[in-house]
């Protein structure tokens, strides 16, 4: 079975400057339960995404995880045509835990309103 490999690579977001510089300089696109921090940067040619789950909302480190890891998942798959070449941040801001199949529909609502935001 053969997977079809984007032609944008998705990378994690690293190092603290990066970091900050996307917070002070990034625009934002909201959903009920995710905010999306964006910076498009033309001449990298690969999107940086960083996932954070805050800890005032899941007190235990396995909660916080499992979504970290069901978001990078949900970034990982969307389609070819919602990705940028930039840094972005996601960051949930739901309550309760998510099911996979909510959280992927929220990751891909986002995009699609980022994606419609900066035409």
């Amino acid at each position: 079975m053969s997977r079809q490999k984007n032609k944008l690579p998705v990378f994690r977001l690293k190092g603290k400057t990066t970091v900050d510089f996307l917070f002070e300089n990034g625009t934002q696109t909201y959903t009920k339960s995710l905010n999306l921090k964006t910076v498009v940067e033309e001449q990298i040619n690969k999107l940086n995404v960083g996932v954070s789950v805050p800890k005032r909302s899941f007190k235990k480190a396995v909660d916080r995880n499992k979504i970290k890891r069901q978001l990078r998942e949900a970034v990982r798959t969307l389609p070819e045509n919602l990705l940028f070449s930039g840094y972005a941040m996601v960051i949930y801001k739901g309550k309760t835990l998510p099911s996979s199949d909510d959280l992927n529909a929220n990751v891909l609502s986002l995009f699609e309103s980022f994606k419609n935001k900066t035409k």
